[in-house]
């Protein structure tokens, strides 16, 4: 009797658990997101695939308005912009490497409502290129779309660490796109062929 008894209970737990859900966070009643093709969850968006650049170590990772706000030297200001602005969703793609002559590439796609919202935000970017790289940047020769910007950003000599890098931004309907490549090649004509490959797939975005 007793070991039907146990039987009994294990049954009415198995039960528990499964009209639970037992899925991702506790009491969790709303539908479940789809994976998106960087290994997260929500809105999919358009970026540059995995194997962009072989032999580089691939990181994907989701944006909210909090991380974003973090570029800002003042996080409180940004992050009423992008909120402003009808900020969805965005992601980042990096990809990094010790041996390569560029040694990192970052891109961004962030998703708004609507076109003006992703200009609001290029706007911004136009007069803050210090808090995205630094005391020492400077305005730089941008990619050949329509309303991008750029900047560039050399060795102070204060840090060994210290590199050059390049950053571009240009719009492409409702989407912000952002490329910021690091390394001893950094600048405009190496970055150019990732940030048309990037609008390219924002564009089939945009149209899809």
């Amino acid at each position: 009797m007793r070991g039907r008894a146990t039987w009994m209970v294990l049954g009415l737990v198995l039960v528990a658990a499964c009209a639970s859900g037992g899925g991702y966070g506790q009491g969790s009643s709303g539908p479940s997101a789809s994976p998106t093709s960087d290994g997260s969850t929500g809105t999919a968006l358009p970026g540059l695939p995995a194997d962009t650049l072989p032999g580089y170590v691939f990181n994907a990772t989701r944006l909210d308005t909090a991380t974003l706000s973090t570029d800002a030297l003042d996080p409180a200001s940004l992050e009423s912009l992008l909120t402003g602005a009808g900020f969805e969703t965005g992601t980042e793609r990096r990809f990094t490497a010790r041996d390569k002559r560029l040694t990192e590439v970052v891109a961004r796609v962030l998703l708004f409502r609507s076109a003006d919202g992703a200009v609001a935000y290029l706007a911004w970017l136009r007069t803050h290129g210090a808090d995205l790289l630094g005391s020492h940047t400077r305005e730089a020769d941008p990619p050949s779309f329509p309303g991008a910007i750029a900047f560039s950003h050399g060795p102070s000599g204060c840090c060994t660490k210290d590199t050059f890098q390049y950053f571009a931004a240009w719009t492409r309907g409702p989407y912000a796109l952002t490329l910021r490549v690091g390394g001893p090649d950094a600048g405009r004509r190496s970055a150019v062929p990732l940030a048309e490959e990037l609008d390219a797939r924002a564009s089939k975005g945009v149209e899809g």
